[in-house]
């Protein structure tokens, strides 16, 4: 196949520019050159410093992050969006509710090699195009209707985004009420394509056609409960379900259709499942929450309520699989599953290393409050930092993660367990933030 190889330099050089920015000679400060192969697993310490915030600003749920290939930083929270510079300063910040007011719950963050900025209205079933300075130049989907997850035109709950600077193909993870990856034209919206679990078409629950229908209201999905050794109990349901839930503002309001998720918590420590083994993984997404593309042409889907990561092509082609954990009860006894500690939740979203080769995956852990570092070449997990607190470094309910081009990692956290606050002795409820934690070299 003569076309092959020049067709993966092209995609790779595209990725590089656009997630490097070392063809653009209009980066606003010196960007680093492409860094060769890793020599061992990355190593990380939180940044206390950044980001700096105004006197009148105050996070809610942070359930949107993504580092530019200029290195400035973008966040969603309580419905609004905001850039903020390497260094941390402010920059803009702007609602993202639509012409009408009305889009709700701003979900994941992607900016693409054209300076275009996608999110998700998730609880509007909409996934939305905007320029970076706000203005809405293109909707997927209508406002708050879903009809399945083999619809073409509709969305269901959709989570986060990835787009291919190669072809400008739109990869989205939908999501909480649908059970698929679907796949759009960037410039027309134009559908293309769409999969389920293991590159097959997705089911959906008998009777519910995909979605819950227009305008239909129930718990979302499962509280910040840690799996074992990973940090005790959660502030409930619906914990990232919502725009509001600033800290010390209470739990967030539950809204929005049905998620195919098990009921909060089951599978977890504190409620263990006690459905009858399944003799194979499950053979449908449950939340396909997080999405990234990688430079050699493959496409990694945080199977969250599956605590799985699944690995295709870009045509929907199944490559591989990793289970990070079981479910405990009945998951624990399955000839399938890893020999680790049980929880839930153990993959949210997923970042690559800045080096050429993305030797190394990142993955936000939710259910233990760690981000994960896995091997890309076998999905060996070879590390991992942070647990749940409030301090700096500490981490509650690591929501969306990304990777700047100087290999530092941003975590956006939403709704967090209760922990103990090391400064006034009280239980507080952690989450409520976006951290930095600067990429310190290797180790072996």
């Amino acid at each position: 196949m003569p076309t092959f190889a020049p067709f993966r330099i092209r995609r790779a050089v595209a990725l590089l520019c656009a997630t490097v920015a070392f063809c653009s000679p209009a980066a606003a400060q010196p960007i680093p050159s492409p860094v060769a192969a890793l020599r061992g697993v990355p190593q990380f310490r939180a940044d206390p410093n950044w980001p700096t915030l105004p006197s009148d600003f105050r996070w809610g749920q942070v359930i949107g992050i993504f580092a530019d290939r200029r290195g400035h930083v973008w966040t969603s929270t309580q419905n609004r969006i905001q850039e903020w510079d390497p260094q941390g300063k402010l920059l803009q910040s702007w609602d993202a509710r639509g012409p009408n007011g009305n889009w709700s719950t701003i979900h994941g963050m992607f900016v693409d090699h054209n300076d275009f900025l996608w999110t998700n209205a998730r609880e509007s079933n909409l996934t939305v195009k905007f320029t970076k300075s706000g203005q809405v130049v293109m909707t997927i989907g209508r406002y708050n209707e879903t009809g399945g997850s083999n619809d073409t035109t509709l969305m269901g709950r959709p989570s986060e985004i990835w787009v291919d600077p190669a072809d400008n193909e739109v990869f989205v993870a939908d999501g909480y009420g649908n059970r698929r990856i679907v796949v759009f034209d960037g410039a027309t919206g134009k559908y293309l394509r769409h999969w389920g679990a293991y590159g097959k078409r997705p089911e959906d629950p008998a009777g519910r056609g995909g979605g819950a229908g227009r305008g239909g209201r129930a718990g979302a999905d499962s509280a910040g409960r840690g799996g074992r050794g990973g940090g005790g109990r959660g502030r409930g349901a619906g914990a990232d379900s919502a725009a509001g839930g600033a800290r010390g503002g209470g739990r967030a309001n539950v809204g929005g259709p049905a998620s195919q998720a098990l009921a909060p918590g089951r599978g977890s420590p504190f409620a263990p499942d006690t459905t009858p083994a399944a003799t194979e993984p499950p053979r449908q997404f449950s939340i396909p929450h997080g999405i990234v593309g990688s430079r050699d042409g493959l496409i990694y889907l945080a199977d969250r309520a599956n605590n799985r990561i699944q690995v295709f092509r870009q045509s929907g082609e199944f490559v591989r699989e990793k289970i990070l954990r079981p479910r405990c009860g009945s998951q624990e006894r399955a000839s399938w599953a890893p020999k680790r500690p049980c929880g839930i939740e153990a993959t949210f979203s997923l970042g690559f290393s800045h080096d050429v080769p993305q030797t190394y995956l990142y993955s936000a852990d939710g259910g233990t409050h760690v981000i994960t570092i896995l091997r890309r070449s076998d999905l060996e997990v070879v590390g991992e930092f942070g647990g749940p607190g409030v301090g700096s470094g500490q981490l509650g309910r690591p929501h969306n993660l990304t990777v700047d081009p100087w290999g530092n990692i941003y975590v956006a956290e939403a709704a967090g367990p209760l922990v103990k606050d090391p400064a006034s002795g009280d239980s507080v409820a952690a989450g409520f933030r976006a951290q930095k934690f600067t990429f310190a070299g290797t180790r072996p």
